[in-house]
């Protein structure tokens, strides 16, 4: 490529010798031309591997408009860090190795034992199937659960949970902080692995960064727990792999039959650390949950703890998922792990495979609120059909362009009859969505592409009207904290305000 461009410029280099006075001129002019003709040879390559790769057009034009900046080598550089989907060859190739057959034949024993649903399915059996596809396991019936709506009474309940444990341990989080409630889980999961219990821990590189700064690695493994990290940063892996590809799963399975997951991360509602404070406080909810899912959710941090650890597990499956007697009644719970190594759009098509089977009301609460076309418009066709669609996302941000490409999409689903709610009491941090107070969402995604295509995910599809009742109700709690965005009041807001909004929508399926 470079060898090309530095060709063309010997070709339109003129022949005659330069005379002395003007060679520092001619130099650099060389100097320009060079850079110019090696910046929009790499650009045109690039745009021509954008526009084959076949992904959705709003993209494909991003990263062209991207590529139009004039500053040379700034749109091939974010290409080259940000552009593709990259895990890595070698890191892919190994999961597939790794963790090949895990969900099916999790899925073949929850089968011979009677734990997934079966003549129930009818009413939601199009969601279910949808899901399956993602996720590759089926729903599960006979659980039990338990909501939580606040930092430290799901740490506190956790903490609990891990005194009590028998046999094992397993924890992944995004974020697990050095101090305060990341030290609480950390001593109470000594105490556990010094009585015997089995206990192994997994952080995200990034997200957990200053635990993995601090002593806590070390007092873990001196107390026999085995110990993990996800996508670790380092500059070799930066040339094979995308770094912002990050694992944001909440997990906390305690003796294979309860676990937790949701938004919550182990660390202060307003991540304070050596005076450093985000927004705040988040607003988090998460689910505790007893019974057959709990299997389903400990398969998934079983998979990505085979990729991250030097520890094979797949043999000891049917150990690791005992029988159980599967209670009578409970709620209904599909398991639904997403990501990069999943097919491409395939989390949104269950998010939107669910909205349309409102017929009455739809409530959403979400901090990242960036859709894609497909996805708005499933809201908007809801909300046109006469359902009553309620949007609740946080007034102030942790991120200013996010923000701005979230307002761009408000008027368009404000002119449909879309509720929007700004919460105004903290960054409202739950991921939530529940459908006629008979299906509830609840997990790590946001409604972001970020989300459903980038970041390792985990999501409960819990079909019970129970349930659901008591997450809407957590969701109207949200909403009597909120104020209404009107659409007169938002088509009057000034001009420069709505031109950065769109400008900042343009980005949108980069974000």
């Amino acid at each position: 490529m470079i060898a090309a461009a530095l060709t063309l410029l010997a070709a339109a280099a003129p022949p005659s010798a330069p005379a002395p006075g003007n060679s520092a001129l001619l130099d650099a002019l060389t100097t320009t031309q060079l850079i110019l003709i090696t910046d929009w040879t790499l650009k045109v390559l690039i745009a021509l591997r954008v526009i084959m790769n076949r992904r959705p057009v709003p993209v494909t034009l991003a990263w062209l408009m991207v590529l139009l900046i004039p500053v040379p080598y700034v749109g091939v550089v974010l290409y080259a860090i940000i552009g593709e989907v990259r895990l890595g060859r070698r890191r892919l190739a190994r999961y597939r190795r790794l963790t090949e057959g895990f969900a099916a034949r999790a899925t073949f024993l929850w089968r011979a034992r009677s734990h997934h649903w079966t003549a129930e399915t009818e009413l939601y059996k199009h969601i279910s199937e949808v899901a399956s596809r993602v996720g590759e396991m089926p729903p599960l019936r006979g659980n039990t659960v338990e909501l939580f709506s606040g930092a430290q009474t799901f740490i506190d309940a956790l903490i609990r949970d891990i005194d009590a444990a028998a046999s094992r341990v397993h924890l992944f989080f995004y974020i697990w902080i050095d101090h305060g409630p990341g030290l609480q889980v950390a001593e109470a999961v000594e105490r556990a692995a010094r009585r015997g219990v089995e206990c192994r821990v997994m952080v995200d590189a990034v997200g957990s960064k200053w635990l993995l700064f601090s002593r806590i690695p070390e007092r873990l493994r001196r107390a026999g727990v085995k110990f993990a990290v996800s996508l670790p940063v380092n500059p070799i892996r930066m040339l094979f792999a995308r770094l912002d590809l990050r694992n944001h799963r909440k997990i906390a399975v305690i003796d294979g039959w309860t676990a937790y997951t949701g938004s919550q991360n182990i660390a202060w509602t307003t991540f304070r650390r050596k005076g450093l404070r985000k927004k705040g406080p988040y607003i988090d909810a998460m689910a505790r949950v007893t019974g057959p899912a709990a299997q389903a959710i400990e398969v998934v941090f079983l998979r990505d703890w085979e990729v991250e650890s030097d520890e094979a597990l797949g043999d000891t499956l049917e150990q690791l998922l005992p029988e159980r007697p599967t209670p009578e009644g409970g709620s209904v719970i599909q398991v639904v792990p997403s990501g990069p190594d999943a097919p491409p759009q395939a989390m949104i098509e269950a998010f939107i495979t669910t909205i349309y089977s409102a017929r009455r009301e739809l409530i959403m609460t979400t901090p990242y609120f960036v859709p894609d076309e497909p996805s708005k418009h499933a809201l908007i066709a809801a909300a046109m059909r006469g359902v009553e669609v309620t949007l609740v996302i946080p007034d102030e941000h942790d991120s200013a362009v996010v923000a701005a490409a979230a307002r761009a999409h408000f008027q368009d689903l404000l002119e449909a009859g879309v509720r929007i709610k700004h919460h105004t009491s903290g960054l409202l941090h739950s991921k939530t969505l529940t459908v006629d107070a008979s299906i509830g969402l609840i997990g790590s995604a946001n409604f972001d592409l970020r989300s459903f295509v980038l970041n390792f995910e985990l999501s409960l599809f819990i079909f019970d009207a129970d349930v659901a009742s008591q997450l809407r109700m957590l969701q109207m709690s949200y909403m009597e904290d909120s104020v209404d965005v009107f659409l007169e009041e938002w088509r009057a807001r000034p001009y420069w305000r709505r031109a950065l909004d769109d400008a900042a929508r343009l980005l949108g399926p980069l974000l």
